[in-house]
């Protein structure tokens, strides 16, 4: 079946309602459910300010991961409202090291519980795309995960000039961004993921008030680092099912490109469960795909 790239009126990806488009396409509302939440703020049984918010396609995080109630096929946009505010430092710590991360794996089945993977060491191993990464609300990564390969890009945003972690910013390197001037990142912003019709290439572009930037394309070139990926096996992976997986948690965060990243490794001192109370949202999450699983 044909596939083709949507660009959609903003108001039209207000809508609540799922939605026919032309070709077989379809726009999903993503509906989430929790997956995983995190013990080491407290009993995820019986304390429930630890648990995160779910209200259909909007989640406010605490500690954890949840899940989209389904997965789909061939997938050519997807959409959503990204507000990192509460990663801001505040009166307790700077909220370094500290990741929101925005992703989906690659399964026939829900991965959820026991049968949760990606592509971090997970068994079995899953193909992963994550589109956003986060060290606290400064630094963004970027990765398509095929095969056991990846390629990535990184972001930085002006949150990182006001924290003496980081340094050497800089966005002339290959497969770098700065999002200065573009976004404030203190305030919400939309995220918009394309895929083209034979999936040779997906692009991730970020917009707020008028202006955007484009932090992924695939076409551009080789990734940071000179990372690179065989898309050839998106193709496939799509006949198959992603399921949406964001989350929120103290482990792996982006330092930046290079033998000279711009996150300084002793800076690490910030704790998930400081920050609990007022993580990150996701809202108005849509997926344009020609099947539902």
């Amino acid at each position: 079946m044909k596939k083709l790239l949507f660009t959609f009126i903003a108001t039209s990806m207000l809508l609540s309602c799922t939605q026919k488009t032309s070709y077989g396409l379809t726009t999903y509302d993503v509906k989430f459910e929790e997956d995983w939440v995190s013990d080491w703020c407290g009993d995820p049984t019986n304390d429930p300010n630890v648990q995160q918010i779910i209200t259909d396609t909007s989640v406010q995080f605490r500690s954890g991961r949840v899940v989209s109630t389904h997965g789909y096929k061939n997938i050519s946009q997807i959409t959503a409202t990204i507000d990192l505010s509460g990663m801001a430092p505040n009166s307790v710590q700077n909220n370094n090291w500290l990741n929101a991360s925005f992703y989906m794996v690659n399964s026939a089945i829900q991965p959820k519980g026991s049968n949760y993977c990606d592509a971090g060491g997970s068994i079995p191993y899953c193909n992963e795309i994550d589109f956003m990464e986060t060290n606290g609300n400064r630094i963004l990564q970027q990765t398509i995960h095929l095969g056991g390969n990846q390629r990535y890009e990184y972001t930085f945003t002006d949150a990182a000039f006001s924290d003496n972690c980081y340094g050497n910013l800089i966005a002339t390197e290959q497969g770098t961004h700065s999002l200065v001037g573009i976004i404030d990142i203190t305030e919400p912003f939309q995220m918009t993921i394309n895929f083209n019709s034979d999936y040779t290439n997906m692009t991730i572009t970020v917009s707020q008030n008028g202006k955007s930037g484009v932090i992924y394309n695939v076409l551009s070139g080789n990734g940071a680092d000179n990372s690179n990926i065989d898309m050839t096996l998106l193709k496939s992976s799509m006949e198959v099912g992603w399921w949406i997986t964001p989350g929120y948690w103290e482990g792996y965060s982006p330092k930046g490109p290079g033998d000279n990243p711009w996150f300084i490794g002793n800076c690490y001192s910030d704790q998930l469960c400081k920050n609990n109370d007022n993580a990150w949202v996701i809202s108005n999450v849509k997926v344009t795909a020609e099947e539902q699983i």
